[in-house]
């Protein structure tokens, strides 16, 4: 049986909560960063440019997280309703069964509530297609902020006393980017397998 999906939208929603949390991390890393390199001066303009970037992704991927969290609460919502409508399903199976000299009058809400549950499976299976694709988009962001950490690296080599701190700063963003994957992995790894489990129900 499938977990139900306002479940597994919570607790979609909390590993994004932290992932937005480890993406604000990284945003004042890049402000760190931009201290270290106006004191360096000269010796790390590769480094300078590169905290611009860094807080333009750090922005994007808390960007992206609200969205994502917008779609997991409309899907949430929507399974509500789903649920609501199982339940009267259920219900009106049971007088059926129990109480066949009604089953004229009861027919008609059954076939509207097989109806109306068929077409909130539907878009409850769009609605996790487009979460897992917002989680798809938001996984590119760590794949270049990793790329980012491994540029800091060669600028920081460059920057004289100041290399080790920004060295600190460069696998700093590193494991920021790791802690942002592994909790949009396990975002992805909820909703794929609800996805995959409502398949086979249906």
């Amino acid at each position: 049986m499938a977990v139900p999906i306002f479940i597994t939208a919570a607790s979609v929603s909390a590993e994004l909560h932290q992932a937005m949390t480890e993406a604000r991390g990284l945003a004042l890393t890049a402000k760190n960063a931009r201290a270290v390199a106006v004191r360096a001066g000269s010796k790390t303009v590769g480094f300078r440019a590169i905290t611009d970037f860094i807080e333009e992704l750090a922005s994007a991927i808390i960007a992206q997280s609200r969205v994502i969290n917008h779609h997991a609460e409309k899907l949430s919502n929507q399974a509500v309703v789903a649920w609501q409508a199982e339940n009267a399903i259920t219900f009106f199976r049971e007088v059926e069964r129990e109480k066949p000299e009604h089953l004229a009058s009861i027919q008609p809400r059954i076939r509207e509530c097989d109806q109306n549950l068929a077409s909130l499976d539907h878009e409850l299976q769009i609605g996790l297609r487009d979460l897992i694709g917002q989680i798809d988009e938001s996984n590119k962001h760590i794949r270049t902020a990793n790329l980012i950490a491994t540029s800091s690296h060669v600028e920081a080599a460059t920057a004289g006393d100041f290399r080790e701190q920004l060295e600190v700063i460069a696998d700093n963003i590193r494991k920021t980017a790791d802690r942002i994957a592994s909790h949009l992995h396990r975002a992805n790894s909820l909703l794929s397998q609800n996805h995959r489990e409502r398949k086979i129900a249906c």
